[in-house]
């Protein structure tokens, strides 16, 4: 398995990124520990289907491929401290 990066280091907004294979292979997230970040991750753009969604309040690496329809996916996150470097999968 090797993953690549979707984004330039972390993100902590919202915004696209264009995959170059259908599979997203996962995030590494930053919280800090109190307050909670809300990773979420649609295909195309703000009001397609939910490809990865997850709340935390511990920073978390979450690797796993998900097919997806699309090779462009639409990113949001959100919360104090909240960031994510975003992988694809390739092999």
């Amino acid at each position: 398995m090797i993953f690549a990066a979707l984004t330039n280091g972390k993100v902590d907004s919202t915004g696209t990124v264009a995959m170059n294979s259908y599979i997203f292979g996962g995030a590494l997230i930053s919280a800090d520990g109190t307050n909670a970040a809300t990773v979420i991750v649609r295909e195309n753009d703000a009001s397609g289907a939910i490809v990865f969604e997850i709340v935390t309040k511990a920073p978390l690496v979450i690797m796993r491929p998900i097919k997806c329809r699309s090779k462009t996916l639409y990113y949001s996150i959100s919360g104090t401290g909240a960031a994510a470097q975003l992988y694809e999968w390739v092999n």
